[in-house]
């Protein structure tokens, strides 16, 4: 099909290349497309950066140094989003830019990582991270929300698109995955679909998808439609489908239909898939696009198949919709961006022509105003008006594609038609189906005007013309002002449509109108609320109502009402301005008690109770309600001056104004009221009552009356707090002592009584000590200035500290002070009392030791006392206490505790007292207190105590440790003879080093307990002496190892070595180990030996002989060891002691372990010992246990040291060596002949040969290389060898090339020889191998055999190989000297067809036997009969005549004679002219003959078809008449036989047999 017939056009846009991207980023994951406004390429090349190329501009990209993983362009505006991984972690950093104001928008880090992402609206974002979805708004400071996780089918998916529907109801995300196992190569294709109402998804097979909307008849609501294709691979079937269906589909509404329809893929596109999938809003069409870059094209509404074609040769990754022509955007990998586009002039046609679809063109056409269908739409609306189906053809001609059917002809037609009675005229039906559908056209409008005018219904004019439904024009109007009189309800209906404000004037003007308004003011507005115009109904309202009159109390009403319900400030503020009387009250009352005006409420009831007298409505609001203004309320009700006082109660009492309720009440003279609120309503407020009467000077006698009625129910703190404000407490006293009386318990009536008592001073002492009941702080406190010594009582009796201290303090009454802090035994009393920051502290001290104390005869209160003074840190009048209790003889002077604290005290406080006191006092704690002495660094103080309570050990502790005097420490000890004394003392001199000392102690002390201190400090002072006698006594105390051990070391130390093998002959616990691996780290070898020799370590044993230079015995302890590493260690000793044979015989013993063989060779090596080393591996060979580390390490030493014994060792052992070990050793040595050898027995030819070309003046041999090369696997190796070759031995190359030509390029092989300069110097090889006609090798020898002039070969060449470039070969010899050369020139152009040129160059040299052989071989008549008029004018007549014979076929005998006649050249000619008439009788005679046959075969079959007939009837009268012969298969009977049946078939025998007549009957002769 033609691309200009197409019914999509697809066009180039941009190349992406051309604007400087490089081919590297045009991918998937560094290109997105999100609209068809701009493309955003990602590029980390030379330098990481976002490529934005706006659409309107392509070839002006913005590029912007920016590193990010990912970059998406908003659809609409220009805002960048960017997602970048976090370094070190796998959550992704997102942020959104706005690019024209520079800023940041937005940014968030997601906790996991975004594997795709996409705007799937202008304002938001959908993320896709391995197991969940989010959508994230760029508005607000929100955070991404999760929307649904991922189903199962798309684990480990490549996210490819994600997509929202336009309602923003579903939500679809499509993924790839590998193919199936029975088919890799097909890609796997999985969709979940979300529902957000629902909260549901379903995972179904597909690779593509998108939603539509599409507006199904019936149904006024668009359906949201998803089409989704798949390719999926089952049972060995291929299936190719795509789907349209109807998602939410309504309740009661039309639906749509489910389609599906066959994707058909090409045979070359098996394995092609949809890659993505784009739905034309604009013409309804669904675009499938394959990753190979096929293109589908379907309609949505029935999904029928429209178009296929491939649209770009390399594979579609991106596409984008390009919804303003109607088509799409696709990128390819080459970097493309494709627009497709509906061919608006041919899709049509082609639907109805190419598809034969006339059903699908007229809508396509009818839906996006698509030319091409004007015939079918045409013929579609004469039928329909044919059938009368006239509301079908009103329908058609609306829709009609380009208003077509919209002409003056179509409504003519419409009105031609007769009106059925009871019918609407086909005519309105059109008109009705016309306005249903948009805007009439101007003769439309007119036709449609005339009919609505002469039926009089104007208003529906004036409807359409206010819905802009009719196009106006001059004509229009003349139709319509004749007798025009305005509907002003119209009017104003169609004025309120577009202008409010303007209806408000409109109705305000006909307000003002003559005669009245023309229209009620209650439907005025009724218009304005149906339309919630509130604000200018109420301006209307409040503009007509200024008058204020009766009749208008409706609207009054009406007014507030919307106002109340809708903008109570407006209705507040119409009510306060009080412009209207004559409303409903109680209705407005009501409803500004719901709107929360609730002065306005009360207002307006209490105007209505004050004309009606019904209050109940006023009580009831203030009662019930919770919203008004209290304050305001109080004042309102109190200017009102309601003659019933409830509603300002309930108002009073809610809201706390009880007082000034009771000022209003009594000066109004409404006590019954204050009794009645008291009594009845709150009583608990009586007290503020009782205060306000008093401050109001209401009579006592009407307070008491009131208090005394209310009694119980009386709180009676606040009523007295209110008495006692004033100083009226005495008026409480008879009601007081009534509660009393009746058993009242309560602490504010005992407060109070108290209160009254103390004031009359009746005997108050004894109410303060006997009452019970009152409340101490709150009595005392009304004591403190009146008689502190009362308030002391009051609070004494309450355990009021705090109070007290401060009465106290403030009136010097310290001594009771004291009194009370003692009895009290309260430490944090104490501790209050005795704070540095009390400045009375000390007169309250010198009243405690002075009076308190010495009055007190609990030691609890003494105990408390001490331990408060002790807590305040007053240590030295704690001491001044103490002495008085103490030392003085008191009841508490033998207290274990207080001497105990006496001392301690002057330990801390006064140390010069300590020693006097420790004498003067037996009955303390001596060991804590010396201690404390001690802590305290009063060491002789604490010395004196442990000797006063004989503590010998502490007392020895305290010399040592403190007094550091070990010579009193001795002295001391000496005296008391302890041995817990001598192991103090010891331990001492241990630690000052003293260690002859300390163990002489030790001994005294007999203590073996800390032999491990004394044998480290031994070994320090390197006393070993000592250490012996130490150890042998503590030896008979304990059994160590350590001792013992110890003991062994120190005979060692002291060379006692005598003494070691007694030891250790005896029994003992020595680790002998140990003790002989000490020895010998410490180079006491004699004693170690001794050690070694008597467990059997011969291993040690050999290497401590070793270090005693005892090779012989390290030898033959290392050979009851046996031991590898002992081995080496006496080996390496000998080696270093240059006792070779003894270290041979150790060498030979190591080398036999593979591991060990290299350290043997090294020490040897390092230590140059060449020889000595070569010695021991070649005795090592003969080893049975030999391996092949001991041969290849000999090889690596012949190669180092001996070379000239290396090959032959090589050959000797070539199966047991290592060799790729040895040819490194060969490389580093430069044995190159020996390299080689060894290459060869590894069978790594390539490097064998390698290694003879680079060092052929020691590897080279000629029989040895071709065999190596022959069998080299790199081929560049062989022209390697040939050019080395060439260099060295040219004189033998052939014999190279011969060996390899089977594996060589022999173009090649030339070209090297041909660049060289010595292409004949191949000349044999070229021979050789020419059989193959290669045109290199024949051009080659073709040259060489020019240039030696030899002819004969040439011609060979040339007949036998005719691969190479004959014209060239023969333009370059055609001219040589040689005749012979120029006739292969001639010879060359006959064979390639050139007869002309061969001819004439043949002419030249005269070689006219030449001439005639070519022309005769051209076959051409007139290059013969040209050669003949030749020699015809070079008097060549025997050339002539030879020439009609050589020529003889292709030469015409009419040409000959008359050449022959014109030329006198009869004679020559006349043997051709015989020749010619004999052959052409010869012909003759052959066709007669020929002819003859004919007829005589003509004949004979004749003869033999009637000798069949003749048979055939002699058999039929032969059969019975009764018994008609069967029918025999494959018979019929002839128009001749009457019916009967034919002859039975010729039966034919085997081959090479006669054949036999029917039914075994001899052949019948004919009539």
């Amino acid at each position: 099909m033609a691309a200009a017939n197409a019914p999509i056009t697809m066009k180039e846009v941009l190349t992406l290349p051309s604007i400087g991207i490089n081919q590297q980023f045009i991918t998937f994951t560094n290109v997105t497309m999100e609209s068809d406004k701009y493309i955003c390429v990602r590029e980390t090349a030379p330098q990481n950066s976002v490529v934005i190329i706006d659409m309107n501009m392509p070839m002006q990209p913005l590029r912007r140094p920016i590193t990010a993983d990912s970059a998406l362009m908003n659809p609409n505006s220009r805002i960048l989003a960017l997602k970048a991984q976090v370094p070190g972690t796998t959550q992704d950093h997102l942020q959104i830019f706005n690019i024209e104001a520079k800023a940041k928008l937005k940014s968030h880090q997601m906790p996991e990582q975004v594997s795709f992402w996409k705007w799937i609206t202008p304002k938001m974002l959908g993320l896709v991270t391995q197991t969940s979805v989010y959508h994230w708004s760029i508005e607000g400071d929100s955070e991404p929300v999760k929307m649904f996780d991922r189903t199962a089918n798309l684990a480990n998916n490549q996210i490819i698109n994600y997509k929202c529907s336009p309602n923003e109801k579903w939500l679809v995300l499509i993924g790839i995955a590998p193919g199936s196992p029975e088919k890799p190569q097909l890609v796997k294709g999985n969709m979940q679909l979300f529902s957000v109402d629902q909260q549901r998804s379903q995972a179904l097979e597909a690779h593509a998808a998108s939603f539509a909307q599409f507006k199904v008849s019936g149904n006024e609501n668009p359906s949201i439609l998803i089409s989704f294709a798949s390719k999926s691979f089952n049972a060995g079937q291929i299936t190719s489908k795509l789907h349209v269906i109807e998602l939410g589909a309504q309740p009661g509404k039309p639906s749509f239909s489910k389609k599906q329809a066959d994707l058909f893929f090409p045979p070359d596109f098996a394995d092609d898939f949809p890659v993505a999938m784009q739905v034309s809003h604009k013409f309804n069409l669904i675009y499938v696009i394959t990753k190979l870059g096929l293109l589908f094209v379907y309609d949505l509404e029935t999904a029928s198949a429209i178009y296929r074609n491939r649209i770009s040769p390399d594979p579609i990754f991106l596409t984008s919709e390009a919804s303003s022509v109607g088509g799409f955007y696709a990128i390819n990998r080459r970097g493309q961006v494709l627009l497709a586009t509906v061919n608006e002039a041919t899709i049509i046609p082609f639907i109805s022509g190419q598809l034969n679809n006339l059903e699908l063109a007229v809508n396509l056409a009818k839906r996006g105003n698509l030319p091409g269908a004007e015939n079918l739409v045409v013929q579609r609306f004469q039928e329909l008006f044919a059938q009368t189906k006239y509301k079908e053809a009103a329908e058609l001609a609306a829709e009609s594609p380009q208003g077509i059917l919209r002409t003056p002809d179509t409504v003519a037609k419409f009105q031609s038609v007769p009106v059925q009675a009871g019918q609407t005229p086909p005519l309105l039906q059109y008109f009705g189906t016309l306005l249903t559908r948009g805007k009439l056209n101007s003769y439309e409008s007119l036709e449609l005007s005339r009919l609505v005018v002469n039926q009089n219904k104007k208003n529906l004019l004036e409807n359409w013309l206010a819905e802009d439904k009719l196009e106006c024009s001059e004509e229009l109007g003349d139709l319509v002002k004749v007798g025009y009189t305005p509907d002003y309800m119209f009017l104003l209906q169609t004025i309120l449509r577009t202008d409010p404000q303007g209806a408000v004037n409109f109705a305000l003007m006909m307000s003002q109108m003559e005669g009245g308004c023309p229209v009620d003011y209650n439907t005025i507005t009724d218009l304005f609320l149906q339309r919630n115009l509130i604000r200018e109904a109420t301006a209307f309202l409040l503009d007509v109502l200024k008058p204020n009159l009766p009749e208008h109390a409706f609207l009054q009403t009406k007014v507030l009402e919307i106002n109340l319900v809708t903008f109570p400030n407006v209705a507040d503020a119409i009510l306060a301005n009080g412009m209207f009387s004559h409303y409903d009250r109680p209705r407005v009352a009501q409803l500004c008690e719901k709107a929360g005006l609730y002065i306005q409420s009360l207002k307006v009831v209490a105007q209505s109770a004050a004309k009606t007298g019904q209050i109940k409505e006023v009580e009831r609001v203030t009662r019930e309600s919770n919203f008004y203004d209290a304050e305001k309320t109080k004042n309102f009700l109190m200017e009102a001056k309601l003659p019933d006082a409830r509603p300002l109660i309930n108002v009073c009492d809610r809201f706390g104004f009880v007082p000034d309720l009771t000022h209003y009440l009594y000066t109004n003279n409404m006590l019954r009221y204050i009794e009645g609120y008291v009594q009845k309503v709150n009583p608990g407020n009586a007290p503020l009552v009782v205060g306000q009467l008093l401050d109001d000077e209401c009579p006592e006698d009407f307070i008491k009356g009131l208090i005394l009625s209310v009694r119980s129910l009386l709180p009676v703190e606040p009523l007295v707090e209110e008495c006692e404000k004033r100083n009226r407490l005495r008026l409480l006293t008879q009601f007081l002592e009534h509660l009393v009386s009746e058993g009242s318990q309560d602490v504010h009536v005992h407060n109070a009584l108290g209160k009254i008592i103390i004031d009359s001073n009746n005997n108050p002492e004894h109410f303060l000590t006997t009452n019970p009941y009152y409340d101490s702080k709150v009595v005392g406190k009304y004591c403190e200035k009146r008689d502190p010594t009362l308030a002391v009582v009051a609070y004494r009796r309450g355990q009021c500290d705090e109070e007290l201290i401060n009465v106290t303090n403030k009136n010097s009454l310290f001594k009771l002070q004291a009194r009370y802090v003692v009895e009290r035994m309260d430490g944090d009393l104490w501790d209050k009392v005795l704070m540095e920051e009390n400045e009375y502290r000390r007169q309250l001290i010198d009243q405690v030791v002075s009076t308190a104390l010495p009055e007190s005869k609990s030691p609890e209160q003494v105990s408390a006392a001490v331990k408060a003074f002790m807590t305040a840190d007053l240590p030295h009048e704690l001491i001044e206490l103490l002495e008085k209790i103490v030392l003085q003889n008191s009841a508490f002077s033998g207290n274990f505790n207080l001497q105990n604290l006496l001392i301690l005290t002057a330990i801390k406080a006064d140390p010069s007292r300590v020693m006097d006191y420790i004498n003067r006092l037996d009955n303390f704690d001596g060991p804590a207190v010396g201690e404390v002495a001690v802590d305290a660094q009063l060491y002789e103080e604490a010395f004196a105590i442990f000797k006063k309570f004989n503590l010998n050990v502490q007392a020895v502790n305290v010399l040592l440790d403190n007094v550091r005097s070990i010579e009193r420490a001795v002295e001391f000890a000496f005296r008391v003879e302890e041995d817990s004394v001598w192991s103090q003392v010891a331990k001492a001199q241990l630690r000052d080093g003293l260690v002859s000392d300390a163990i002489e102690s030790f001994i005294r002390a007999d203590d073996a307990t800390h032999f491990l201190e004394v044998i480290r400090a031994t070994e320090d002072a390197n006393v070993y002496d000592d250490l012996v006698k130490y150890l042998l006594m503590v030896r008979q105390k304990v059994k160590e190892p350590k001792v013992d051990s110890e003991l062994i070391y120190a005979y060692a130390k002291i060379e006692r070595l005598g003494e070691i093998e007694e030891f250790i002959l005896m029994p003992n616990v020595a680790n002998l180990q140990q003790v002989g691996d000490r020895l010998y780290d410490e180079a006491l070898y004699e004693a170690a030996k001794i050690i070694y020799a008597f467990i059997s370590n011969w291993g040690k044993l050999a290497v401590t002989l070793v270090k005693l230079q005892q090779f012989q015995g390290a030898v033959d302890a290392a050979r009851k060891a046996n031991s590898a590493k002992t081995w080496k260690e006496v080996c390496f000793a000998c080696v270093d002691a240059e006792e070779f044979r003894l270290a041979q015989i150790c060498g030979l013993n190591i080398i036999i372990q593979v591991d060990d063989l290299e350290e043997v060779s090294e020490y040897y090596q390092n230590r140059g010992c060449f020889n000595e080393l070569i010695s021991l591996m070649e005795s090592g060979l003969g080893l049975e246990r030999a391996h092949m580390g001991i041969f290849t390490e000999l090889g690596v030493l012949y190669a180092r040291y001996r070379y000239e014994k290396l090959m032959e060792h090589i050959k000797l052992f070539s199966t047991r060596l290592n060799i790729p070990k040895l040819i490194r050793a060969c490389d580093e040595q430069q044995h190159w002949q020996e390299l080689t050898y060894l290459y060869i027995q590894y069978d790594e030819f390539d490097n064998a040969a390698t290694t003879v070309m680079n060092h052929s003046p020691e590897a080279w041999e000629h029989m040895q290389f071709k065999d190596i090369v022959a069998k080299v696997a790199n081929v560049e190796l062989y022209y390697k060898a040939v050019h080395f070759y060439l260099q060295e031995h040219p004189d033998i190359i052939n014999d190279l090339l011969n060996v390899l030509a089977l594996r060589l390029d022999h173009t090649r092989v030339v070209d090297i020889m041909r660049k060289a300069g010595q292409l004949r110097l191949i000349k044999p090889y070229m021979v050789a191998v020419q059989s193959n006609n290669v045109s290199a090798v024949n051009e080659a020898l073709n040259e060489i055999y020019v240039e030696e002039e030899d002819y004969d070969r040439l011609r060979e060449s040339i007949d036998l190989h005719d691969s190479f470039d004959q014209i060239g070969l023969a333009q370059k010899i055609e001219k040589h000297e040689l005749v012979e050369m120029r006739r292969v020139a001639a010879y060359i152009y006959k064979k390639a067809g050139r007869w002309k040129q061969s001819i004439a160059l043949s002419k030249k040299d005269n070689m006219y036997k030449d001439c005639m052989e070519t022309a005769s071989q051209s076959g051409d008549h007139d290059l013969a009969e040209q050669l003949l008029v030749y020699f015809i004018e070079q008097g060549k007549k025997e050339c002539f005549a030879t020439c009609l014979f050589v020529c003889y076929d292709l030469i015409r005998p009419d040409v000959a004679l008359e050449h022959a006649w014109i030329n006198n050249m009869l004679d020559f000619a006349f043997p051709y002219l015989l020749q010619f008439i004999r052959e052409y009788s010869g012909k003759v005679d052959e066709l007669i003959k020929d002819k003859l046959e004919a007829q005589k075969e003509v004949k004979a079959k004749e003869q033999e078809e009637k000798d069949v007939m003749s048979q055939q009837n002699m058999y039929a009268q032969l059969l019975p008449l009764a018994l008609p012969a069967p029918p025999m298969p494959g018979m019929g009977g002839g128009p001749g036989m009457g019916g009967g049946y034919g002859p039975p078939p010729q039966m034919g025998g085997m081959p090479g047999m006669p054949p036999m007549p029917p039914y075994g009957m001899p052949p019948m002769g004919g009539y």
